[in-house]
């Protein structure tokens, strides 16, 4: 009876230890498995960071970023050693090396502002081995989506940030043309100001050398309604005509009007004994008014000739040019 029991308590340490092996098998297997989730979320966790980085590595070229990315998706599946990738965008094909099409994949669009324009294709060209079915972790089916959205995401930012150089090189190429066109325009203008101002001259020149003496010849020679007619003409010639005057009365404005007029006489070449025929006054007078002209252009005690610088005037260099 006490040799029963003792085979009856061995047996109960057998089967307890056996549970317990049990046990500690289950939790050794439990254990595994959940480091094996941790390693592969590392691996996904890495892989995301990763694609983050060539984002900024190869911001200004989607050939070498989408070629990278293709080249790291691979490694964080769990049978990494057998995956191959193929990223498709815009007809071109970036694949890892080795990659060949198979029946097991795992296929996802690529969008860009909400537009498909490609796609990243995750193979197995063969199964895994101790694998049947499906042999991608329904992780993976999740992760294959997040790098979808991330690489639109980049994709979208490139070609924005591409267009954006386009529309700054448009626009420097248009600012550059504008000063050029400025710059010949300013030219054009320059040029047709000379040529204004040289007509104008020639112009004032010849009425003033030509025209003017025989309009004081006649002014002085006629008389009655004819003479103020003369001299209607004479001022209308003097005031068209004549920058001369314009430029002496704003230069002067303490000269008379009879000084004005001497001075268009004196300009134009005419003597003191000329110019006191031709208005009906004494030479005296005449050299009376010379003198008044000279004190109030400040040329007393200058050995500057008033002819000289009444010509001067007339092209607007004046007293600065003698």
């Amino acid at each position: 009876m006490k040799k029963t029991g003792q085979a009856k308590l061995v047996e109960e340490i057998n089967a307890l230890r056996a549970r317990l092996a049990e046990q500690q098998q289950e939790s050794q297997q439990s254990q595994t498995k959940i480091e094996t989730v941790l390693r592969e979320r590392l691996k996904e966790l890495d892989c995301l960071y990763t694609i983050t980085k060539l984002s900024e590595i190869h911001f200004y070229s989607a050939e070498r970023f989408l070629q990278a990315v293709a080249d790291r998706i691979s490694a964080s599946f769990l049978f990494s050693d057998c995956a191959r990738t193929r990223i498709v965008w815009e007809k071109k094909s970036y694949e890892s090396s080795g990659f060949q099409m198979s029946p097991w994949k795992i296929e996802v669009q690529i969008s860009v502002d909400g537009k498909p324009g490609g796609l990243i294709q995750v193979c197995y060209p063969v199964l895994p081995p101790n694998v049947e079915g499906d042999p991608f972790l329904k992780e993976e089916y999740a992760l294959i989506n997040d790098i979808a959205e991330r690489v639109g995401s980049v994709l979208g930012r490139m070609r924005a940030e591409e267009a954006l150089r386009e529309a700054h090189a448009a626009l420097q190429r248009e600012h550059q043309a504008l000063q050029e066109t400025n710059i010949a325009l300013r030219s054009v203008l320059s040029r047709l100001e000379d040529e204004k101002r040289e007509i104008r001259n020639s112009i004032a020149s010849n009425v003033q050398k030509i025209l003017m003496p025989i309009i004081f010849e006649l002014e002085m020679n006629v008389g009655g309604p004819q003479r103020s007619y003369v001299a209607l003409l004479r001022q209308t010639l003097m005031e068209i005509a004549s920058p001369f005057l314009s430029q002496l009365v704003t230069n002067h404005l303490s000269l008379s009007p009879v000084e004005i007029s001497i001075a268009t006489m004196i300009r134009n070449g005419l003597s003191t004994k000329e110019i006191a025929h031709l208005r009906s006054i004494s030479q005296a007078t005449v050299r009376r008014h010379r003198e008044n002209m000279r004190k109030k252009l400040s040329l007393q005690n200058r050995k500057i000739n008033l002819v000289t610088y009444l010509q001067s005037s007339a092209d607007g260099v004046g007293e600065s040019a003698l």
